[in-house]
C-alpha cells in the first residue's frame, strides 16, 4: 500500500498478522478436533445469506458474542469492530465509520450512518440506544450503503436484529450489579401460543450513578442513568413462506441531565471566545491547546459552577412495527414493513458557555413513519435480485431554552436563547440490486436507487427573544429544500475455492442537504461519497481460522461540517451552523480474524489502517487545514481478544476472556475558531471470568472494563467535552428456564 508510510506500530501490526497466520499453521494438528467456527446468516443485503459470502465490509456480533462481551449499549461496539467510533453528545449517539460522521445533533440534522432496528430506520439519535436487550445479532456495515439503505448512509449502517419468537416455551432472567451503584435487570419469556402463533416478551432496566465528580456542584444532579425498556413480538407463521411479525417497543430514558466537563480538564492554553463581561480566563475554546494528563479524577470533575438544580432526563420512545412476508408463485418473495416511532423529550442539561453556567431545557416530540415494500428472487438460479420502494415521513416539534443566570461577582443579569422549531422530512425512493452468476464461481452485482428528499422548517424565535412583542424575532427562519439523487453500485465477487472469496466494488452514498437554524445562515447541499473497495473472505484449516480483509478508497465531496457560529459578540446570535466545507479522500485497510486455538481457545484480532485527509479546506478566513486529518479518524487501531474455556468435572464450564483495544490519536475540532483538540493515543482493556452450569441454565460472570481507567474525549460543545466511561466492574448472573 504505497499510499501509507508504515510507522513502527504499523510494522508491528503487520508482524502480528504474520504471527497469527503462523500460529494457525502451528495449531493445525490440534484444531482439527474443533467443530469449527459457526457460520452466521445475515440480512445485510436485504436477503438472508452467509456472512462469509456477503461481498462487503461487514462485522457481525452474534448473541453469544454480545453476552461474552457484556455489550448493553451502542458505544461498546467500538471496542469490537474496526474503524468504528461511537460517542455521545448530550445523550445522543455520534457514529463515525472510517472518519465519516455527522456532528449536527439538532432537530435539523441527519446522521451519516443508518441505524436500523429489525430493518426499521431510526432517524433521531436520541432514540438509537434503547434497543440493546434480547438481541439475536448486530451487523455493522462499513462504507456507503446508498443502493439498499438510501440517504444518510454515507458512513455505513448498523443493523440491530432482535430475538424473535421460537417454538419452545422458555425464558431467562439476568441481573448485573457493579460499581457506581450499577443495577441492570433483564427478563424474557417465549411462549408458543399454538402451532401458528408465538409470542416473545422482554424487559430491561438499567441504572447507575453519575460517573462524574461534582466538584463544587454538590447540590446539582449530574448525568446518570435510570432507563426502562420493553418489547413484545407476536409472530404468526401461516405457511412455510407466509408470516406476520407484529412488534411493540417502548423505552424510558431517565436520570440526571446530560453533563459535560470543562476543556481545561484536558488541555492547557489561553481561553478564547471570551465576551467583554465574561469571567477572566474563561471562554468557549483554548487556543493552541496542549494536552495534559491530569488523571481520571480531575478529568471527570465538573469543576465549574452549575445552576440547574432540577437537572433531569425523562425521555420516551415508543414504536410499533409490522412485517409481512409471503411468496408470489415459486420464484418471487414479497416483504412489506411499516414502522412508526414517536419520541418525547423532557430534559434539563447543565453546561458552561462563554465562561458562564447555563441550562438547556429541551422538550417536544417527534414522530416518523416508514413503509418499505420489497420483492426478491427465491430460486437458486444464476440470477438473484431484490427490488423495492420506500417512503419515509417525519415531523419534529422542539422547545429549547438556553438560559444563563449571572450573579456576583460578575454582575447580575440573565440571557435567554430560545428556539421553537418545527421540522418536517419526507423521503421517497425506488431501488433494485441484482447479482448474476456469469460462471459457477463468479458473480456480478449491479444496484441502483433513486431518491427524492424534502425538508421544511420554521422557527419564529431561532435563538432571539422577540423585542417588539410580535412573537417573531429578527433571526426567525422559514425554509424549504428539495434534493434528488441516484446512487449506484457495481461489484464482482469470485470464489478462489469453496471457502475463499475475493470481491471488488465501486459504490456511492448520499446524505441529504438541509438548512440552518437562523435566518441569515442559509442552507447547505447534500454530501456525496464514492467508494472503491476490494477484499477477501476466507476460512482455513478445517474451518478453525476465519479471515476477512479489505482495502478501500473514498472520494468524499461537499462534506457537511457543523460548528457553533456567532454573528456578533452577542450570545443570542450564536447557533449551530452546517456548511459544505470541504472535499476529502480516505484510504485504508482493515483485517478481522478469528482463530480456534487448541481445543478450548478462541483468539480474535482486528486491525484498521486509515488515512483520512482534507483535500482543500479553509475552515475560516485565516486557517488552512488542507492536507490535515478528518476528525475522529485515527490512523490505526488494533483490537485483540482471547477466550479460553475449561470443562469442570461434572460438565460445567469456566471461561476466561481478556481483550484490549489500541487507538492512535484523533482530532475533535471547532472549525469556526480554527482550533483542533487532539485526543492522544490510548488503549483500553477488559477481563471477565464466567461460569456456566452443566445444563447451561445458570451463568455467572465477573467482569472489569477499562482497566486503565482511561478517560477519552467523545465530543465537544462550546467550552466543554463529553467523555467516555471510567473503569467499571461487577458481576452478571442469569438463569434460563
Amino acid at each position: 500500500m504505497h499510499y501509507m508510510r508504515l510507522s513502527r506500530l504499523n510494522r508491528a501490526l503487520a508482524a502480528a498478522g504474520i504471527f497469527t497466520t503462523g500460529l494457525a499453521m502451528a495449531q493445525t494438528a490440534d484444531t482439527t478436533k474443533q467443530t469449527g467456527i459457526q457460520e452466521v446468516v445475515v440480512t445485510a443485503q436485504k436477503v438472508a445469506q452467509p456472512a462469509s459470502k456477503t461481498p462487503l465490509a461487514l462485522s457481525v456480533l452474534g448473541g453469544e458474542d454480545l453476552k461474552e462481551a457484556g455489550i448493553t449499549e451502542p458505544r461498546a461496539l467500538a471496542d469490537m469492530v474496526p474503524n468504528v467510533q461511537i460517542g455521545q453528545e448530550s445523550g445522543k449517539l455520534q457514529i463515525a465509520i472510517r472518519g465519516v460522521v455527522s456532528l449536527d445533533m439538532t432537530e435539523k440534522g441527519d446522521p451519516s450512518a443508518a441505524f436500523n432496528v429489525d430493518g426499521a430506520y431510526i432517524a433521531r439519535p436520541e432514540a438509537q440506544g434503547s434497543a440493546f436487550f434480547d438481541l439475536d445479532r448486530i451487523e455493522v456495515l462499513r462504507g456507503p450503503q446508498g443502493t439498499l439503505y438510501g440517504r444518510n448512509a454515507t458512513a455505513g449502517a448498523l443493523n440491530i436484529i432482535t430475538a424473535k419468537p421460537e417454538k419452545q416455551l422458555g425464558g431467562k432472567v439476568s441481573v448485573e450489579l457493579g460499581n457506581y451503584n450499577t443495577k441492570r435487570v433483564e427478563g424474557m419469556v417465549n411462549i408458543p401460543i399454538n402451532a401458528m402463533w408465538g409470542l416473545r416478551a422482554a424487559v430491561s432496566g438499567n441504572r447507575h450513578d453519575s460517573y462524574l465528580n461534582p466538584g463544587p456542584n454538590t447540590d446539582i444532579p449530574l448525568e446518570s442513568q435510570d432507563d426502562r425498556a420493553g418489547r413484545i413480538h407476536l409472530l404468526g407463521t401461516f405457511s412455510k413462506d407466509t408470516s406476520l411479525l407484529l412488534t411493540a417497543e417502548t423505552s424510558r430514558v431517565k436520570g440526571g441531565g446530560s453533563t459535560p466537563v470543562p476543556i481545561s480538564n484536558f488541555f492547557n492554553g489561553t481561553a478564547v471566545d471570551t465576551l467583554a463581561f465574561s469571567p477572566a480566563g474563561t471562554g468557549n475554546n483554548i487556543s493552541n491547546p496542549v494536552y495534559v494528563d491530569r488523571g481520571a479524577t480531575e478529568q471527570l470533575t465538573t469543576s465549574q459552577r452549575f445552576i440547574g438544580t432540577n437537572g433531569h432526563r425523562n425521555n420516551k420512545a415508543d414504536s410499533l412495527r409490522a412485517e409481512f412476508k409471503t411468496s408470489l408463485g415459486d420464484s418471487v418473495g414479497l416483504s412489506y414493513q411499516v414502522a412508526r416511532l414517536k419520541t418525547e423529550l423532557d430534559e434539563l442539561q447543565n453546561g458552561i458557555y462563554f465562561g458562564f453556567p447555563l441550562t438547556g431545557l429541551i422538550s417536544g416530540s417527534s414522530q416518523s413513519t416508514s413503509h418499505e415494500l420489497r420483492l426478491n428472487s427465491t430460486t437458486n438460479g444464476p440470477l438473484r435480485w431484490v427490488a423495492g420502494a420506500y417512503y419515509f415521513t417525519e415531523w419534529i416539534d422542539r422547545y429549547t431554552d438556553y438560559t444563563t443566570y449571572i450573579t456576583a461577582p460578575f454582575g447580575s443579569f440573565n440571557v435567554l436563547v430560545p428556539y421553537r422549531p418545527y421540522i418536517t422530512n419526507k423521503s421517497k425512493a425506488v431501488f433494485g440490486q441484482a447479482t448474476y452468476a456469469v460462471r459457477d464461481d463468479t458473480r456480478v452485482t449491479v444496484g441502483l436507487r433513486f431518491t427524492r428528499d424534502e425538508k421544511t422548517g420554521t422557527d419564529p424565535l431561532a435563538g432571539t427573544v422577540s423585542e417588539d412583542g410580535s412573537g417573531v424575532s429578527s433571526a426567525a427562519y422559514s425554509n424549504h429544500v428539495k434534493f434528488s439523487n441516484t446512487s449506484w453500485k457495481l461489484g464482482v465477487d469470485h470464489d478462489l475455492s469453496k471457502k475463499i472469496m475475493l470481491y471488488a466494488s465501486v459504490a456511492t452514498g448520499y446524505k441529504a442537504g438541509g438548512f440552518n437554524d437562523q435566518a441569515t445562515a442559509g442552507s447547505y447541499k447534500p454530501e456525496h461519497l464514492t467508494a472503491f473497495e476490494t477484499g477477501v473472505k476466507g476460512r482455513f484449516f478445517d474451518n478453525t481460522l476465519q479471515v476477512t480483509g479489505n482495502y478501500f478508497h473514498y472520494d468524499y465531496k461537499d462534506l457537511q461540517l457543523t460548528s457553533i457560529v456567532c454573528r456578533s459578540a452577542d450570545v443570542t446570535t450564536c447557533g449551530s451552523q452546517t456548511t459544505n466545507a470541504a472535499n476529502a479522500k480516505v484510504d485504508g485497510a482493515e483485517l478481522e480474524s478469528t482463530l480456534l486455538v487448541g481445543e478450548n481457545g478462541t483468539l480474535r484480532a482486528n486491525v484498521a489502517l486509515t488515512k483520512a485527509k482534507f483535500k482543500s479546506y479553509h475552515p475560516n478566513a485565516t486557517d488552512d487545514w488542507s492536507g490535515d486529518s478528518l476528525d475522529r479518524a485515527p490512523e490505526h487501531t488494533l483490537g485483540l481478544a482471547y477466550t479460553h474455556r475449561y470443562t469442570l468435572p461434572g460438565g460445567a464450564e469456566l471461561s476466561a476472556t481478556a481483550q484490549t483495544r489500541f487507538s492512535a490519536s484523533y482530532y475533535i475540532s471547532d472549525p469556526s475558531a480554527g482550533i483542533r483538540y487532539q485526543q492522544p493515543s490510548f488503549h483500553k482493556s477488559e477481563v471477565s471470568l464466567g461460569y456456566t452450569s452443566q445444563s447451561g441454565k445458570v451463568r455467572v460472570q465477573l467482569y472489569a472494563k477499562n482497566l486503565e481507567n482511561e478517560i477519552t474525549i467523545e465530543s465537544r460543545v462550546p467550552g466543554t467535552f463529553f467523555v467516555g466511561d471510567p473503569r467499571t466492574y461487577g458481576i452478571r448472573t442469569s438463569y434460563s428456564f
